[in-house]
């Protein structure tokens, strides 16, 4: 399967968005501290960064460095970022992962979003939006786009039918925020 790419919101004229289904029929699961080692999605998805988010990210790297070793290189830090125009691309290491992650023993965590809750900054600050939206998906579909949710979601344990998570929220509950700011405030009104 190849890579899917991790959009940041859309621009440009306002498309019709449709909310799929899945949204309202699968549950929403996180796990706080990290998710399961072998599961997770920073792994084989190329995630596409503005450069306000670069430059965000450049604010936190040598504490993110401190997490993830590798984000170092002598005196200063590994440019894990590759121009795609317009914006630029978060570059994968060897494994596919992104350099960003780090592993325990039980877990795989973004260090990013680590290191704004451990320090009492905004997540959303630092954290590209594409990652921030995972697992939403946008699928354009001629003059409409669809919101859905990534398949390889199901795989990884961050959602399931609602009947198998229950207490847990559905997509569109858990993220009715981010569809807002992807979207538009009136696609999660209806």
């Amino acid at each position: 399967m190849l890579p899917r790419r991790a959009r940041a919101p859309v621009t440009g004229p306002s498309p019709r968005f449709v909310l799929d289904p899945s949204l309202t029929e699968l549950a929403y699961r996180c796990y706080p501290d990290g998710c399961p080692r072998g599961r997770t999605c920073c792994v084989g998805l190329v995630v596409e960064v503005s450069r306000r988010e670069v430059r965000a990210i450049d604010t936190l790297m040598d504490e993110l460095a401190r997490l993830v070793p590798v984000l170092r290189e002598g005196r200063g830090f590994a440019n894990v970022f590759v121009d795609d125009a317009p914006d630029l691309v978060i570059e994968s290491r060897e494994d596919g992962a992104c350099p960003f992650l780090f592993r325990t023993r039980d877990h795989a965590l973004c260090s990013i979003h680590h290191v704004a809750l451990r320090t009492g900054r905004r997540v959303a600050a630092f954290k590209p939006a594409a990652c921030r939206h995972w697992p939403l998906v946008l699928e354009p579909e001629r003059t409409r786009v669809r919101v859905t949710v990534e398949p390889a979601a199901r795989r990884m344990g961050c959602v399931a039918a609602v009947a198998e998570l229950p207490g847990w929220p559905t997509v569109l509950d858990a993220f009715r925020s981010e569809i807002a700011e992807l979207c538009g405030e009136d696609v999660v009104g209806r």
